[in-house]
């Protein structure tokens, strides 16, 4: 997958570091403790494409904290080894890989050809003899006169204002926090939560997991900075 999201010209870097990170790993005192230690050769890869902690812990079936520490393990290997590849690492908040962006533009142009649809056939008979009723994507059939929702073979019937669900992606894309999202967008913390499983789900089903990943680098990546921002100013007092 770090194909995918490092810049082409640190791959070659980065298949050496793991081609030559059981090595590193037999050599170094930092992984003494570690056991097994083969377990983070199988969590580099990870560590490559910046993922969360939680989503190493939940990969692998780890706490929180151990896969912080096997993760920070791993981060030290790269600075020492490959800085390069770490500082490419460390900017990933900063790139948008072109297959990322291109899933990108594809989920938000499926979204919003479903949203402004005016032609759908029947849920129940199939006739196109169908019209759009109201703000929200519902249907009237004339033939079998029953009325359907399209929304609701994709669970999207479940979130409400539609209109700001394309603004929404953005800021995902963005990385931004929920309590961001809630000033800009007006929703609460809890639907932004469960707007964000919603669409991550959808964009799983359509195959977008590079896409995926880029959202949770770019969201750590700004928690990150957040945290960083916040502890120098209050080094100044």
């Amino acid at each position: 997958m770090y194909h995918a999201i490092l810049p082409i010209e640190q791959h070659s870097a980065a298949e050496r570091f793991l081609q030559g990170l059981p090595d590193l790993v037999a050599a170094s005192p930092l992984c003494r403790r570690l056991k097994p230690v083969s377990l983070l050769i199988d969590i580099a890869p990870m560590t490559l494409t910046d993922q969360p902690h939680s989503f190493i812990a939940d990969n692998f079936n780890l706490s929180p904290r151990a896969a912080r520490r096997r993760d920070n393990v791993i981060r030290q290997l790269l600075s020492e080894h490959e800085p390069d590849l770490y500082q490419a690492i460390l900017n990933l908040a900063q790139t948008k890989p072109t297959e990322v962006f291109q899933q990108a533009n594809a989920f938000k142009t499926w979204l919003t050809e479903l949203l402004n649809t005016a032609i759908m056939p029947c849920d129940y008979c199939a006739s196109l003899k169908t019209v759009r009723i109201g703000h929200r994507l519902n249907f009237r059939c004339r033939a079998c006169r029953r009325t359907f929702n399209p929304l609701k073979k994709y669970r999207l019937d479940k979130l409400s204002h539609c209109e700001l669900w394309l603004p929404f992606i953005d800021l995902l894309l963005q990385g931004e926090t929920f309590k961001t999202i809630h000033r800009q967008l007006g929703i609460n913390t809890n639907t932004a939560a469960k707007w964000q499983r919603y669409f991550f789900s959808l964009m799983d089903k359509q195959g977008f997991d590079l896409l995926i990943n880029y959202c949770q680098v770019k969201r750590r990546q700004h928690y990150r900075q957040t945290w960083l921002d916040v502890n120098a100013s209050r080094s100044h007092f």
